[in-house]
């Protein structure tokens, strides 16, 4: 009897174990997802270093969201550049110019088996006197059986919008 309830008392114990690890895990890899979203939002605002400047999407003079996930800007040297995701959605791409012409750089990586959303509209916003374009991102994952996610919005107001 007393093997049977220490065999019973083991199982529990396990099973214990294997919930309180997934739920560990869940936490942690939803951490990460938002985390990732962020530091990718960031990395849109703050815009990259070309040959000429920085150029963030704010200082641009016009854009146009060619699809739901892709968005083309033009900043005050002329030049077009664009952010969009890859066909995986597990990168988010900037196309800029650099001293060797144009390249696609990822400047975020997804975790592994994650997937990526990005969402390009133009808010209804009241006191606007600039345009503004409306930025969604999420990043979804399966992890221990169960969905996780991050996600955030922002408002870009374009300063030198005419």
């Amino acid at each position: 009897m007393a093997v049977a309830f220490t065999a019973i008392l083991m199982i529990m114990v396990y099973n214990f174990y294997n919930a309180t690890r997934a739920v560990y895990a869940t936490g942690v890899a939803g951490q990460v997802l938002q985390d990732g979203v962020n530091t990718a939002l960031s990395q849109m605002i703050q815009g990259k270093t070309e040959p000429t400047g920085v150029y963030r999407l704010s200082e641009a003079v016009s854009y146009t969201i060619t699809s739901l996930s892709e968005m083309h800007f033009v900043g005050t040297d002329g030049i077009e550049r664009w952010y969009k995701l890859n066909a995986g959605a597990t990168q988010l791409i900037y196309h800029h110019p650099t001293t060797n012409g144009t390249v696609d750089e990822v400047i975020y990586q997804a975790p592994a088996t994650a997937i990526m959303t990005l969402r390009f509209s133009i808010p209804t916003v009241a006191n606007y006197s600039a345009a503004v374009v409306g930025i969604d991102l999420s990043i979804a994952q399966t992890v221990s059986g169960r969905a996780v996610s991050g996600a955030a919005s922002t408002i870009v107001q374009l300063r030198n919008h005419p």
